[in-house]
């Protein structure tokens, strides 16, 4: 029997993955979580408040005629991004399943399901244009029927991106808490991802138990600002700095 030297393949065994593919996970979750912060910007602020007036169902009906392209573009946008969350989920899977398999996986799956509900709510959103400019819709309902059932779509978009939000802020808030325990990140920074994503969820959840929450400023800054604070530094620094990986441990000796 002789004894040559191995180094485990991860910190943990094989059922891990190598720092390499962490640290390319990393990176990978740095980049796409900055830029789809940059195309939710697109699809999900600049193309609504084009063409989406408040309280305004005719008005609102009228602009989405006058600009389908648009709408169908920021919809489309939201679809790519809902496939990119998927892709950041399993990132930053790969790169925290060393630190706790268990709750990064539920991680990924409570992202993965909201990507899925925001994928799904979308086809809610198409409909708007389909329900306006059908000509059999026309025939038998009047004018403003057809712009209070558009109005009525929208209104369930907009319940079904808060029901995804809550997956979402779920789901990273366990990251966030994973990135703590690890630390991969400055501990101030996971820190303030897990304090960011609660608030997000207590927040969206209160919009979904009383109607009308978000109209009030300091709702809409308030579930919105700590998270986009955090999401933005978070990718910066995994896209530019990497993650502070532990030394893998010393060679063991394994018979032969």
């Amino acid at each position: 029997m002789t004894a040559r030297t191995a180094r485990p393949e991860s910190r943990r065994g094989n059922a891990m993955f190598t720092e390499s593919q962490q640290r390319t996970a990393a990176r990978v979750a740095g980049f796409v979580l900055l830029l789809l912060m940059a195309a939710g910007f697109f699809s999900q602020i600049f193309v609504p408040a084009k063409l989406i007036v408040a309280d305004d169902a005719a008005a609102t009906a009228q602009n989405i005629l006058d600009s389908e392209r648009l709408f169908r573009i920021g919809a489309a946008a939201d679809v790519l991004i809902f496939a990119a969350d998927i892709v950041m989920a399993v990132a930053f899977y790969v790169l925290l399943k060393a630190v706790s398999p268990g709750l990064a996986l539920l991680a990924t799956l409570w992202r993965t399901a909201q990507a899925t509900i925001m994928i799904t709510n979308t086809i809610a959103f198409l409909s708007v244009p389909a329900v306006l400019s059908d000509p059999g819709n026309a025939d038998r309902l009047e004018t403003g029927q057809l712009e209070a059932l558009a109005n009525t779509y929208i209104g369930v978009h907009t319940t079904g991106f808060s029901v995804g939000l809550v997956m979402l802020a779920m789901g990273n808030a366990v990251f966030a808490y994973l990135l703590l325990k690890s630390r991969y990140v400055p501990k101030a920074l996971a820190a303030w991802g897990v304090f960011a994503n609660i608030v997000l969820a207590t927040f969206t959840l209160a919009i979904l138990i009383f109607p009308g929450a978000e109209d009030t400023a300091a709702i809409a800054a308030g579930r919105y600002v700590p998270v986009f604070f955090f999401e933005v530094i978070l990718g910066g620094w995994l896209l530019t700095k990497s993650v502070r990986l532990p030394q893998t441990t010393e060679p063991v000796a394994v018979a032969r």
